[in-house]
């Protein structure tokens, strides 16, 4: 799943500065249109060009590390952004942390960091993940300078079987508690969160 919910692991580094030195070597971020800003991460030695759209912005969360936020007012049904990463088939292909589930077997995978890597969860999300269309969508308004967020619930079978399952922080009466995976609800649970459901999930509950 992904990795956004926990701080940045040992050896992760982030500039999010439009001019910086690294290692000898200037990077100038010559702001293409539609991007603000673009984020080098360097991730074990990795270096990863991290392109920022101008609609929303990296925010260091204190227990979370670095979250989505929105740089503009969303509307209930607007796109955020859309989903990239490459689709992977488990059988084949060790999935990384940063993972959506799309079927029993296939992931969307985006090890090389974007900026949906970073949305972080809450048992009350303001956004949802189509996995049809491939974007982020809003769920209800949100307000420029607050956090996105979604529920991992919504799109995940089984986090304990590849270790990603986590506590829940969101302080939400409703919290989950610790997440899992949909497989490890309840069906009233299963039932509750059926609008925001991926195929995949839906058809688990038919």
């Amino acid at each position: 799943m992904l990795l956004a919910y926990q701080p940045p692991p040992t050896g992760r580094q982030v500039w999010m500065e439009p001019y910086f030195n690294f290692g000898g070597r200037n990077f100038f971020n010559p702001f293409p249109d539609g991007f603000s800003k673009i984020m080098l991460i360097k991730d074990h030695g990795r270096i990863f060009d991290l392109k920022v759209p101008k609609t929303i912005k990296f925010v260091y969360v204190c227990g979370k590390g670095l979250s989505l936020f929105a740089n503009k007012r969303f509307k209930e049904g607007d796109k955020i952004i859309y989903l990239k990463g490459k689709l992977i088939d488990i059988n084949k292909v060790n999935p990384s942390p940063e993972t959506i589930q799309i079927s029993d077997n296939k992931f969307l995978d985006s090890r090389d960091y974007v900026p949906e890597d970073f949305i972080s969860h809450s048992c009350v999300p303001n956004a949802k993940f189509d996995l049809v269309k491939r974007q982020v969508i809003a769920i209800k308004n949100i307000s420029k300078n607050e956090e996105i967020t979604f529920n991992y619930l919504t799109t995940e079978w089984d986090m304990k079987k590849w270790g990603t399952d986590f506590k829940c922080i969101c302080g939400s009466k409703n919290c989950f508690g610790h997440i899992n995976g949909f497989k490890y609800l309840s069906r009233a649970e299963k039932l509750k969160l059926k609008p925001l459901l991926s195929p995949l999930l839906l058809k688990k509950i038919s």
